[in-house]
């Protein structure tokens, strides 16, 4: 059984191997608005007397992940636009973060980590 990364005539028909950042999170994007709509239907289907407030009341989480997931595309496509080093920078972290000591990359593993966890308590403060 071969694999389709190991058959050079998959790789010669214009497929990659991988999609580009701004690739998935665009995919993304679109799969949260297809499901956004795609619980309406179901909502919908399941009992026909549902209500605004109740379907809006059900969708909001996924709405605040169509609104995340908006967020970081459109701050992404700002830093390469704006600070064109970003972009070789972003291509170029997995070499540079392989090159850091054991303890650095846990400080930055952890760092990201703890910070968001404070991002999410004080978006529960905020909501709550």
């Amino acid at each position: 059984m071969t694999t389709l990364t190991n058959n050079p005539s998959w790789l010669a028909q214009g497929w990659r191997e991988e999609l580009t950042l701004k690739e998935k999170l665009f995919f993304g994007f679109l799969f949260l608005i297809i499901g956004w709509i795609g619980i309406s239907v179901i909502l919908q289907l399941i009992d026909p007397a549902i209500g605004v407030l109740d379907f809006g009341i059900l969708t909001v989480a996924v709405f605040g992940l169509l609104v995340g997931w908006l967020a970081i595309y459109i701050s992404i496509w700002l830093q390469e636009l704006l600070w064109s080093p970003f972009k070789s920078f972003r291509k170029q972290f997995g070499q540079h973060f392989n090159q850091l000591t054991s303890w650095q990359q846990c400080i930055i593993y952890f760092s990201v980590f703890f910070l968001l966890l404070y991002a999410v308590i004080m978006v529960m403060v905020v909501v709550f």
